[in-house]
């Protein structure tokens, strides 16, 4: 890998970071193991749909609009994103 990625390493670090891939890898084949079908699923907290029908609301000036929008100092003002 340092080799593809043209990373000049000592070898002795070579050898080092070879054990370090290799556990990485091991790691990571444990996902091999993971159910292919739909039988398998984890969902700590539920899923569900959040979110509200739009309505579309015509109005007959942008002012008019403005003021429903709750505007701060001519900026519009949205929810706080956590």
């Amino acid at each position: 890998m340092a080799g593809v990625a043209r990373i000049d390493l000592p070898d002795d670090d070579l050898e080092r970071f070879t054990d370090d891939v290799n556990a990485f890898l091991n790691i990571l084949n444990a996902l091999n193991d993971v159910p292919e079908d739909d039988s398998f699923r984890f969902e700590p907290i539920g899923v569900f749909d959040a979110l509200r029908d739009d309505v579309p609301v015509v109005f007959e000036n942008a002012e008019e609009m403005l003021k429903c929008m709750g505007t701060y100092n001519g900026f519009v003002r949205g929810p706080k994103i956590v």
